[in-house]
């Protein structure tokens, strides 16, 4: 599997998990707010977990812009080397 598969894999899995985040806490907000208040603990834990993804998907997003670079950088040097020669 190449880095860019890879980077978009972990981006895929993050976003599931951002997603099954927020089911949860959309869940848990209509029972609790049923049953009472959520504790401060609650969300505390749950920023935790969203602060969590959000930094995985940083990383995969910045794996992303390194490979587009890397590809960007690589053609623009074989554009240059194949142009100054007729």
């Amino acid at each position: 599997m190449t880095r860019l598969q890879n980077a978009e894999k972990q981006l895929g899995d993050a976003l599931a998990a951002l997603e099954s985040a927020v089911e949860s806490s959309i869940e848990a907000f209509a029972s609790s707010a049923i049953a009472a208040t959520p504790s401060k603990a609650d969300f505390d834990a749950l920023i935790d977990e969203v602060s969590g993804i959000e930094a995985k998907l940083g990383e995969a997003m910045q794996v992303i812009a390194d490979i587009d670079a890397a590809q960007t950088s690589a053609a623009n040097a074989g554009e240059i080397g194949n142009g100054d020669r007729e």
